[in-house]
């Protein structure tokens, strides 16, 4: 959220939570950590002349904290959020091999397109709502597209 002209300028604050087993994630939450990060520099330089700071923090999670694995809050609030779109828990075989077991994770529906990981170009229009930039119906100019990815659900993800 922006803040006033004398506080010393606004800041965005990225955290992305991500499931981590002895050093590695799923390949869900390695994509979206690297769409963040994207994300994070594309704004920035965006913004550097207004005064704009955008921070990232990862927030590594244990095989307990699944159900919030593959999540991006930005200043505290889901992506999906900021957007209107949702989210769903699906089976990740990746996050399968990391745990030993069949396992859900985080998927994702903005704009109408299923994915398994969050794109940059959604991070950083989340990140442009947050601080006042943008609305959340404002489609993103000059971002890189999405695919559409079919997600198949597990009975068991609930």
């Amino acid at each position: 959220m922006m803040t006033g002209c004398c506080s010393g300028g606004a800041r965005v604050t990225v955290e992305v939570e991500r499931l981590v087993v002895e050093g590695e994630t799923c390949d869900r939450c390695a994509s979206t950590w690297d769409a963040a990060r994207q994300a994070v520099e594309m704004v920035a330089a965006e913004a550097s002349g207004i005064g704009l700071a955008v921070d990232l923090r990862e927030v590594p999670l244990s095989p307990e904290r699944i159900s919030d694995s593959n999540r991006v809050l930005v200043n505290g609030r889901l992506v999906e959020e900021w957007l209107d779109g949702s989210a769903a828990m699906t089976e990740c075989a990746s996050c399968g091999d990391l745990v030993g077991e069949s396992v859900c994770c985080r998927s994702y529906e903005i704009d109408g397109l299923a994915s398994d990981s969050l794109s940059a170009a959604d991070i950083a229009r989340a990140i442009r709502v947050a601080a006042g930039l943008a609305a959340p119906s404002e489609s993103p100019s000059g971002d890189s597209p999405r695919t559409s990815v079919v997600l198949v659900t597990s009975s068991e993800c609930g």
